[in-house]
This record gives structure tokens, C-alpha cells and sequence, in this order.
């Protein structure tokens, strides 16, 4: 359990740096985005900006949610 928080933890990082790198690279003003959180299992949708953004999101925590009831069973 130990490491799959650390995995965690390394893989939110990395994120945050991709994000961040990406901002400086990036020429365009043309942002999308789309945010959500999970509690438990459990995905809660927040704000978009598109409907593509939303339903990549929505099958995004589709998989994640099949991942934890998979490790959990």
C-alpha cells in the first residue's frame, strides 16, 4: 500500500511539472480544460470549458473507477 501512495504521489508531481512546462511552451491562447476530483471511488465532475473535454474526462474516471474496484475485489 505503501508504494502505490508513493506511485501516486510521483505520478501528481510529474503532472504538475508537464502542466507547468507546457504553459511556457505553448503558443496558443486556445486553452480547454476540464476539472474533477474523486472522493473514495467515487468521481465528482466540476467545471469544463468543452464538451470534449468533459466526455474525455468522464471516460478518464471511468477507468479509474474499474481500477479501484478491480484492486479492491
Amino acid at each position: 500500500m505503501e508504494n502505490l501512495l508513493k506511485i501516486g504521489l510521483l505520478l501528481i508531481i510529474i503532472g504538475f511539472i508537464i502542466v507547468f512546462a507546457s504553459s511556457f511552451t505553448s503558443k496558443s491562447s486556445n486553452a480547454k480544460a476540464a476539472g474533477g476530483i474523486f472522493i473514495g471511488p467515487f468521481p465528482i465532475f466540476g467545471a469544463f470549458t468543452d464538451k470534449k473535454s468533459f466526455y474525455f474526462l468522464l471516460i478518464l474516471a471511468a477507468i479509474i473507477f474499474l481500477v479501484f474496484y478491480f484492486l479492491n475485489r
